[in-house]
């Protein structure tokens, strides 16, 4: 049914249980598995220097924190414990709902035709007026994805 399946996570418990739903549908369906991670907080070259900061340094700092989501993401799959699934690990630099949504054109892009992509991500489950007057990652994912998108509600602990 799915030949790719996207699932955004910020690596925080609020997304475990998508990943988790997304390690079950890659061995269900045969699928390849891309795992990605945003961070908004990386800078590019010039924002560095406009700021006055060490490049170096901070290109180092950011090699740091992807190796580390990089581990995080392995952990977290072979906590799921299924090891039969092709899996690939993204990181990426940007808006959240902007570059989920960009990978998913780009992976959809590089299907065969009859191969089909899901985008599996969770929801916090905030409500509130900034939710409200801005919307969430995972509503905006929802309205502009190129595929279909499943949003698994964070149930809290």
């Amino acid at each position: 049914m799915f030949g790719q399946i996207l699932c955004a996570t910020d690596l925080s418990p609020r997304s475990d249980e998508a990943l988790r739903v997304a390690v079950h549908m890659a061995a269900k369906y045969d699928a390849q598995l891309t795992i990605l991670n945003v961070h908004e907080e990386f800078m590019d070259k010039d924002e560095m220097i406009m700021l006055r900061v060490s490049v170096e340094q901070m290109q180092e700092r950011f090699r740091q924190v992807a190796v580390k989501a990089k581990g995080q993401m392995r952990e977290l799959v072979t906590a799921v414990g299924i090891e039969d699934i092709k899996v690939k690990h993204l990181i990426r630099e940007g808006k959240s709902y902007e570059v989920i949504v960009q990978v998913a054109q780009d992976i959809g892009d590089q299907l065969p035709e009859l191969k089909s992509m899901l985008i599996v991500m969770g929801t916090n489950g905030r409500s509130g007026l900034v939710e409200h007057l801005l919307g969430s990652v995972a509503e905006h994912v929802v309205r502009h994805a190129p595929c279909p998108v499943m949003v698994i509600p964070y149930a809290g602990k």
